[in-house]
């Protein structure tokens, strides 16, 4: 008995109903081409990864349209990482990157400008 209640379970909770499926959608995303003029090397600082923090990273700087590439030099014994960023200076600042780097992650990094130079 207590085998056929699983089985009229399962078989029940698996069905859909016309009114809780809906059709899923993807949303497409623009693709955008930058042309980097600009490369600024920055030390951060609270990363605990390369997968994980450096995703994270290259995901919101490339978010911005602006960049064209992301390098995260980890380093595990090291307290700050460097963190490369080729860039377009006409459409973001070292300023604006700084920012963005301390706001990923509900603010686990703090971010610093080393260098930067003209490419």
């Amino acid at each position: 008995m207590l085998l056929y209640s699983l089985a009229v379970a399962v078989l029940f909770s698996c069905q859909e109903t016309s009114e809780k499926s809906k059709p899923l959608s993807v949303k497409k995303t623009k693709t955008i081409e930058v042309q980097a003029n600009s490369q600024a090397d920055f030390a951060v600082e609270g990363m605990v990864c390369q997968m994980g923090c450096g995703g994270s990273i290259r995901k919101e700087l490339k978010m911005t349209g602006s960049v064209e590439r992301v390098e995260v030099n980890f380093v595990e014994e090291q307290k700050e990482q460097v963190v490369h960023v080729q860039y377009d200076s006409t459409l973001i600042t070292t300023q604006k990157i700084t920012a963005i780097l301390n706001s990923i992650n509900d603010r686990q990094f703090k971010a610093s400008l080393i260098s930067k130079k003209v490419l």
